[in-house]
C-alpha cells in the first residue's frame, strides 16, 4: 500500500466501520472493521503506522461510544505492536495466518476492553462485550480478513515476480 493511499482508507474505514455498527449488524453483531485493517496494516506495513493508525480510528470508536474514553485507542495501539512484533516470527503474507492472528487479537481486545474497564471505570467493572461477541465476532472478523485479503492487500511475493 502507498503513502499516498493510506489516508483516502483511513477515512473510507471510519465510514465502512460507522456504516457497518448502524445500519448493517446481524443479529446485533458487527465485524471490527477497524480492528481488521488494524491487524492487516500491521502485518504488511508494520507495527508504528499501524499504531497511528489504530490510535486514531480507536479514537474514532471512543467517539461512537463513549463508555470507557480512551479504552479503544489504547486497546488498537497494543494490537498493532503485539501484531507488529507478531510478524517477526510468523510470515503473514499469506490469509490463513493474517486471519489466525485476527482471531487471536479479536478476542485479546475483548478481554483487553474487559480488564481497562476494571482499572479505569469509576464502577470497577469489567467492560464485557458479551458472549455472543466474543464467539461469534473472531470469525465474522476472519470472513472480513479475507475480503481485506483480496481487494487491497495482496501478498508480497506477487509483487517480487511482477504479478500485480
Amino acid at each position: 500500500m502507498s503513502l499516498a493511499r493510506l489516508p483516502l482508507i483511513f477515512l473510507a474505514a471510519m465510514l465502512v466501520q460507522w456504516w457497518w455498527m448502524t445500519h448493517f449488524t446481524l443479529f446485533g453483531l458487527a465485524p471490527q472493521v477497524l480492528l481488521v485493517l488494524t491487524v492487516a496494516l500491521a502485518a504488511r506495513q508494520g507495527a508504528l503506522a499501524a499504531m497511528f493508525c489504530g490510535f486514531s480510528w480507536g479514537l474514532f470508536l471512543d467517539i461512537m461510544s463513549p463508555r470507557l474514553f480512551g479504552a479503544n485507542a489504547l486497546a488498537l495501539t497494543l494490537i498493532a505492536y503485539g501484531t507488529g512484533s507478531v510478524r517477526r516470527q510468523i510470515d503473514m503474507a499469506g490469509l490463513a495466518p493474517q486471519s489466525l492472528v485476527v482471531v487471536s487479537m479479536t478476542w485479546a481486545y475483548f478481554l483487553l476492553l474487559g480488564f481497562l474497564g476494571l482499572v479505569f471505570d469509576p464502577a470497577k467493572t469489567f467492560f464485557w462485550v458479551g458472549w455472543p461477541a466474543f464467539l461469534i465476532d473472531p470469525f465474522y472478523n476472519c470472513a472480513l480478513t479475507a475480503a481485506v485479503f483480496a481487494a487491497w492487500l495482496p501478498p508480497r511475493w506477487e509483487h517480487h515476480r511482477g504479478m500485480a
